[in-house]
Formats: structure tokens, sequence, C-alpha cells
């Protein structure tokens, strides 16, 4: 089992049971992330299905934050990124109310806070995008 492997990670699996469900959760570790294809030629492969190996969010929770990024890219391309950049950070909010419920894992939730910090442009957003799209396809268990 790697470092980043839920059994071996010593972390409640990132469950709400570790907290109170506030955004300011127990850090959990996982594996780096950078938002660049050129730098981390298995961002969309072996990046994205080490997260997903980690995350214990159910689809449905993981879809609608995903197709809330997807609206924001799509908005991207036809409006300044400028605009588009406040929702992308309002993105924290999101998550600060769906952990607050239970309704996302520590995983998720780093996984989120890493993309969103490193989102500066419409590329970034458009990396984000794919990576995720990526780590959703290899969360189907």
């Amino acid at each position: 089992m790697g470092q980043f492997d839920k059994k071996s990670s010593g972390h409640n699996n990132g469950h709400r049971g570790d907290n109170k469900g506030g955004y300011q959760a127990q850090q959990v570790q996982i594996p780096q992330i950078t938002l660049d294809y050129t730098k981390d030629n298995e961002l969309f492969n072996k990046t994205a299905e080490n997260l997903a190996n980690l995350i214990d969010t159910n689809s449905t929770q993981m879809r609608k934050f995903y197709e809330y990024i997807l609206e924001l890219n799509d908005r991207a391309k036809s409006e300044s990124f400028e605009n588009i950049l406040p929702f992308v950070k309002m993105l924290n909010s999101k998550i600060a109310y769906a952990k607050s419920r239970g309704h996302i894992d520590n995983f998720f939730v780093e996984m989120l806070k890493k993309c969103i910090e490193q989102v500066k442009n419409q590329k970034d957003l458009e990396t984000f995008k794919l990576f995720f799209e990526a780590v959703i396809g290899f969360s189907k268990k």
C-alpha cells in the first residue's frame, strides 16, 4: 500500500465523524496536485486515480461540484476571466456548507481546495475541469 492509501493514511477515511463537520476540518494528506499537465504528465491518469481511491464522497455530491466547474468553464470562454474568478473562489463556501452537512469527506475537500488555489486563469480552470473529470471517472467503483 502506498503512503496515500486509505487504509494506511492513519486518518478516519476523511469522514465527518473525525470533527464537527466544519470547513476547518482535520487536514488529511493527499498526493501533490499540480494543475499543469506539462509538469505532471500523469495528472489525468495516476494522479487522478490515486486521489479517486482516497475520496469517499458519493458520486451525486461529486457531480454537483463538477457541474458547477463545468458551468464556470463554459462562461469563461465568452466572459472576462476576471468576472469568473470570484465564482471559482466562491466554491470554497459551497465546500464549507457541504462539509458542515456531512455530504463530502476531508479528502474531497482537500482536493478541491488545492485545485481552487491554483486557478489563476481560464487555462487553469480548464485543466481543473479535466482533472476533476478524470477523478470522477476513476471514482466509479
